[in-house]
């Protein structure tokens, strides 16, 4: 550095000639698919703004904190962060609704109900595979201020009637409630690390099985777990309660049961490691208790009328509140209002979506064709994060999000279109000889300023090369010009695949014509004009969301 603190660049770099690949997990988007991104994204947004949300814009740097304060560990484990040059702790944000938060609270004040979306690239070190990158883009809303089944019901029906529009029709949404399980850690009095890490819990039980989530908290919090010793009188006063009335009691049971054989111990040094080891006790079968829980409630599943009575039966049997699955129960005849249809729903209390800061209800839609990466939306309730994250006040939100890849592989699935809706075809304008340059630029900006889409050949090739490529990029007509031709005029021709004009052009213009009469035909032949792109008409393996390289 020099004396400014500024990093000097040496003057010289070393020279690699090998070529340098795309990071692991990320993709290039050739034309074909960044346009299918994009017409995929145009579509989310347009149903978004009819429901009345508004769009916003977040960065994607954030500081790391907004994400370790709450986002839990499926997200911190696999997020991108580092220092920068002063010394802060920086991310890549690796989803949008923290952001969307963070920037709702530094509004002078809070508009509410508040309505956004928001669309761009999310970060996670994730292990690549088909639909699942390191880098992928989002497009999802968020609602702050929004109370009840009613603007439940609303959020999921967005996400259903929002890939009905695009044309996905072979979905189904899940819906559960991380509230439930959050009620039976208050019940048992579970609070600070060990609720966080037995709500995260619920997801692992549902994808790896119970076992593994006993092994897993056993790493993490041995001492609940694993007991190290065991006192003589500890059945006498098991309590969760560490107030002074009860150490004081505890002190006095001591005192009756050890007289006189405390050694170089005092009373109060024997009361509180005695009351310490009995605490943790409670709190082993507490959380023994929330395990089995945790794994009753996950083998709650399937249809809403089979999964709620289960789930009755099971809330009755631990002395719970049932009002969520009311809720749930109410959700759903709303959604049927909102023209979602019954057998489309399934309920999972075993979702919690691995994200810490839900609250109640989650939800997923899933795509049956799509195998382990079958999910293209997800989503729930956060009522805590505005308050998390810095907000004054509590505010019930909810919200979700699309991952735009995967609705292009699932389109793909369903229409066998892996680029979406087709691509207009363009026109290719090439000179008949070099000299011919000046009339080929007036006759493709003529084209141009009038909304159709048009490539020059600019390659300097004999005019059979310039067909030829043409055929091959997908380009469907040829236009030629020609000093010997009439001044502002072209030849107007198709271009079959194998690479020559069509035999048959009945279907344009004959002979040398002017511009203006070629305007007029497109003018009536629209799939030229406004808004082609001239692109071929084939695919490659890495453009369909397939990784070129693992």
């Amino acid at each position: 550095m020099d004396s400014a603190g500024l990093r000097l660049v040496p003057e010289r770099m070393p020279v690699e000639r090998r070529p340098l690949e795309r990071v692991r997990g990320t993709q290039d988007h050739q034309t074909r698919q960044a346009s299918s991104l994009d017409a995929m994204r145009t579509k989310c947004e347009s149903a978004f703004g009819l429901h009345g949300f508004r769009r916003v814009d977040v960065p994607v740097l954030e500081p790391a904190e907004l994400h370790l304060r709450k986002s839990g560990l499926e997200i911190i484990s696999k997020l991108y962060s580092f220092h920068d040059l002063g010394g802060r702790r920086i991310c890549l944000r690796p989803e949008l609704t923290a952001s969307i938060v963070r920037a709702a609270i530094a509004q002078p004040s809070p508009r509410l109900p508040d309505k956004m979306f928001a669309t761009g690239p999310v970060f996670r070190y994730e292990r690549p595979s088909r639909g699942r990158f390191r880098q992928f883009m989002q497009t999802g809303v968020e609602v702050l201020g929004a109370e009840g089944v009613l603007a439940d019901a609303e959020i999921i029906a967005l996400a259903a009637t929002t890939l009905d529009s695009i044309g996905i029709t072979k979905y189904t949404v899940t819906i559960g409630n991380v509230g439930i399980l959050g009620e039976l850690l208050t019940h048992l009095g579970l609070t600070g690390r060990r609720r966080a890490l037995l709500l995260e819990s619920l997801e692992d039980a549902r994808r790896h099985g119970i076992e593994a989530v006993r092994t897993r908290f056993a790493s993490l919090d041995p001492d609940v777990i694993h007991p190290d010793e065991t006192s003589q009188i500890r059945g006498n006063a098991v309590t969760s309660d560490r107030s002074s009335a009860s150490e004081d009691a505890l002190a006095r049971l001591v005192a009756q049961t050890s007289a006189g054989d405390l050694g170089r111990r005092t009373l109060e040094d024997v009361t509180t490691r005695l009351a310490a080891r009995m605490h943790a006790d409670t709190a082993r079968a507490a959380v023994d208790r929330a395990l089995a829980f945790i794994d009753e409630l996950g083998a709650v599943r399937g249809d809403p009328d089979t999964a709620l009575d289960a789930a009755r039966a099971l809330l009755l049997t631990h002395g719970l509140d049932p009002k969520p699955l009311d809720q749930l129960s109410e959700t759903i005849t709303l959604l049927d209002a909102f023209g979602v249809r019954r057998e489309r729903v399934q309920i999972d209390l075993g979702l919690s979506r691995g994200l810490q800061y839900y609250t109640g209800m989650v939800f997923e839609v899933d795509h049956e064709a799509l195998g382990a990466e079958k999910q293209l939306c997800g989503g729930g309730r956060y009522d805590d994060l505005y308050r998390v994250l810095g907000g004054r006040q509590s505010v019930t939100a909810i919200g979700f999000a699309f991952g735009l890849e995967r609705l292009v592989l699932a389109k793909d699935a369903e229409t066998g279109d892996g680029n979406g809706d087709q691509v207009p075809d363009a026109v290719f304008v090439v000179p008949s000889n070099p000299g011919d340059a000046v009339i080929a630029a007036r006759a493709a900006t003529a084209l141009r300023q009038k909304g159709v889409t048009t490539t020059l050949d600019t390659s300097g090739r004999a005019a059979r090369g310039a067909v030829a490529f043409a055929a091959r990029e997908g380009f469907a007509y040829l236009a030629m010009v020609s000093r010997e031709d009439p001044p502002g005029t072209l030849r107007l021709r198709p271009i079959t695949p194998d690479g020559v004009p069509a035999d048959d052009t009945s279907a344009v213009p004959d002979g040398p014509i002017p511009i203006t009469s070629a305007l007029e035909w497109f003018r009536e032949n629209p799939t030229v004009s406004s808004g082609g792109t001239g692109l071929p008409r084939s695919t490659n393996r890495a453009e369909n969301g397939t990784e070129a390289r693992s």
